[in-house]
């Protein structure tokens, strides 16, 4: 039986995608992971994550990308709250290893970490009754196993906003909202199309503060 760690990249950007990923292992062998010495993505430079991403994919297990594209939350969150849709991603990415789990253990995006375990371990369905569920917050600090996710889902999402970059001719920053260079650019780009780009999180406050704030220095 497979134990598996789930977490996800991007939750706070307001460019481009969500990512949730699952890495799941054997059990006998979870001492591989420990071996490797992960920890949070965050506290990694981008070369050792890269390193490790490798690393971990090259071991005995089984791991599955949920990736929530702009235009998915875009269209999500006019229904649902940031903490359903990741719910739901969660469970997506679990089943997506389609192997036997005994334990999963994942962040938690509620504030509520026993909440958000039992409505995961509800999602899951009838074929995880006997499975152990965990959910904590900094989950990534305290179990091998969502370090390891944590890892490849933000060397992932790294990769997709390299390509948004390629792909649009564009320079953005980070894609986050304390990004000056960031805010810079969506701010350009709205004031000259008067929307913005289809790799956007439209529905995030930080879009309607500057479409706001770009309308008004218009009328002065």
């Amino acid at each position: 039986m497979h134990v598996c760690g789930v977490d996800e990249a991007g939750r706070g950007p307001v460019i481009g995608p969500l990512v949730v990923a699952s890495f799941s292992i054997p059990e006998d062998k979870i001492n591989l992971i420990e071996s490797l010495e992960v920890k949070d993505s965050k506290k990694l430079t981008a070369k050792r994550r890269e390193d490790l991403f490798l690393e971990i994919l090259g071991l005995p297990g089984k791991h599955f990308f949920r990736i929530l594209s702009p235009n998915f939350l875009n269209t999500e969150m006019k229904k649902y709250s940031l903490n359903d849709i990741e719910l739901v991603a969660f469970k997506e990415a679990i089943l997506g290893l389609n192997i036997p789990i005994k334990k999963v253990i994942c962040d938690s995006c509620d504030v509520d970490a026993d909440r958000f375990s039992r409505n995961l371990k509800e999602s899951l369905g009838n074929e995880f009754v006997s499975c152990e569920v965990i959910a904590s917050h900094k989950a990534e600090d305290k179990y091998p196993m969502v370090a390891a996710a944590s890892i490849l889902a933000k060397v992932k999402r790294d990769e997709l906003i390299k390509k948004i970059e390629e792909d649009s001719g564009f320079s953005f920053g980070s894609g986050y909202p304390s990004d000056p260079k960031t805010i810079r650019f969506l701010e350009d780009y709205y004031k000259i199309n008067n929307s913005f780009p289809d790799f956007v999180r439209t529905e995030w406050k930080t879009l309607s503060n500057i479409k706001s704030s770009v309308n008004q220095r218009k009328l002065c």
